[in-house]
């Protein structure tokens, strides 16, 4: 094991320890009890990086990690990681299905398993845990309650206390899913000749700011992988638009383009430049 310390949404068990395990198999990996907790890890100076999930391919944006990239951290985007995700239905050696009155697991796995539930379990109350391993914990202690949560944490659980299994496999809503994680650290990335940029910005509110922007990117010929937006955490429909392009930062072309938006905007921030590496 190197010296590299890793932070990450834990306990082990959870997709963000499996992203982090095929992002750095030989770093030191550091649990964190939630995504802030993670990346506040590097800010101290307790760990090197933090990868941490910040998409979901059913669900679309985690919110946590935008607002922290967009309002509270430094940290800059150094790598993605595109892994699959199947949800396993996890509960107690006997249960009975049609006792199950609970249903435990981190937000983001309830919603990506919602058209399961409301077939299986349309009675039973879906309980928020603060990731998918706790919400394992939870429905051990509880007969007639069940998780969601990948097959490893149920091998992990039952490792200790021959007490886990896995009810049902791959109940996710759609056999693509897909969670995106990002690795953030002090600096980003060095080009590589294949990567892409990230940004968020404001604009005035006014006719064509957005087209302002966007339009430089498509004269120069540079593709726009993805834009939304977030509420500025101002007045009620102001927001914080987030960019993707493909390109690094210090590319010529795309760095040309970078101060042309910049210049149009009344605030502009860089999230990282780096590249992306899918599994499977």
């Amino acid at each position: 094991m190197s010296d590299h310390r890793l932070a990450f949404l834990g306990p082990p068990g959870t997709f963000s320890e499996a992203a982090a395990r095929l992002c750095a198999p030989a770093a030191n990996l550091v649990a964190a009890p939630s995504i802030t907790a993670a990346t506040a890890l590097v800010t101290a100076g307790r760990a090197d990086e933090a990868i941490v999930p910040i998409e979901n391919s059913l669900e679309g944006a985690v919110t946590e990690t935008l607002d922290l990239l967009i309002h509270a951290l430094e940290l800059r985007i150094r790598r993605e990681i595109v892994l699959p995700v199947e949800h396993c239905l996890i509960g107690r050696r006997g249960t009975d299905p049609a006792a199950v009155a609970t249903v435990y697991s981190h937000p983001q796995a309830l919603a990506q398993c919602r058209s399961y539930l409301e077939q299986e379990f349309p009675q039973a109350r879906r309980v928020a845990a603060l990731s998918t391993v706790q919400a394992v914990e939870l429905a051990l202690d509880d007969p007639r309650a069940v998780a969601i949560a990948p097959r490893r944490a149920a091998a992990l659980h039952d490792a200790v206390l021959h007490d886990a299994v896995v009810l049902a496999a791959g109940i996710q809503d759609d056999p693509r899913n897909s969670t995106r994680f990002v690795v953030l650290g002090a600096d980003d990335a060095p080009s590589s000749g294949d990567d892409k940029t990230s940004m968020a910005f404001n604009v005035v509110d006014r006719a064509g700011a957005l087209l302002d922007i966007l339009q430089p990117f498509a004269d120069a010929g540079i593709n726009l992988t993805k834009i939304e937006s977030r509420p500025a955490r101002e007045t009620l429909g102001v927001y914080v638009f987030l960019l993707d392009c493909a390109g690094h930062r210090l590319d010529p072309r795309v760095s040309a383009v970078l101060e042309a938006t910049a210049a149009n905007t009344t605030w502009f921030k860089i999230l990282g430049s780096y590249q992306c590496y899918r599994e499977g």
